[in-house]
């Protein structure tokens, strides 16, 4: 335990390096603690080595099959190592773990949105935003998905939100001047 909040305390002030050798330590002594393995999966993952963190991540759930975080870390990582559907499967688990979880709604709609399943990845952004009406990342992918969609309104209306949440947000006034300049030609 020790060990653990030493590594999170690394993790805490920008030295993932640290941590992961600290969290190493601490998997000598306990190898089966899924606390440390997600939080290896954590400080690899901020080192850049995906390919490492996938490992802890899912031994962590080996241990511990119902841990929702470390479902949706794991979906995360599998986004970036480029394999949406594998993400899929992890995130749809972690909601269904914490029905109420906003950044596993958020993040399943991104992979959703990757793989073309826009209908779906939309409830999914507006649910994290339900969840956490402060959450302005998801106000931004919610204003995307309604900008494809042709809902200039309602899109406008979340980019203003993120705005609001986030002035120094470059993407959201980018796209809320397309969204003026669509509006003002008429367009749908």
């Amino acid at each position: 335990m020790r060990k653990l909040n030493q590594a999170n305390q690394f993790l805490a002030q920008g030295q993932p390096a640290d941590a992961v050798q600290v969290l190493n330590e601490a998997l000598q002594l306990n190898p089966q603690d899924e606390d440390v393995h997600y939080n290896l999966g954590l400080a690899l993952t901020r080192l850049g080595k995906i390919e490492e963190a996938i490992p802890q991540y899912n031994e962590a759930l080996r241990i511990f099959p119902d841990y929702a975080e470390a479902h949706n870390n794991l979906g995360n990582v599998l986004m970036r190592a480029g394999r949406p559907d594998e993400a899929i499967a992890h995130f749809e688990a972690s909601i269904k773990i914490m029905p109420d979880y906003a950044s596993a709604h958020n993040n399943f709609g991104t992979a959703l949105q990757r793989v073309g399943r826009t209908n779906e990845a939309l409830a999914h952004f507006q649910k994290a935003v339900q969840l956490n009406p402060d959450y302005w990342e998801a106000h931004f992918n919610v204003g995307t998905s309604l900008l494809q969609a042709g809902r200039l309104g309602e899109a406008r209306n979340e980019f203003e939100t993120v705005l609001r949440l986030k002035p120094d947000f470059p993407p959201a006034k980018a796209a809320l001047a397309e969204v003026q300049s669509r509006q003002s030609r008429g367009s749908p």
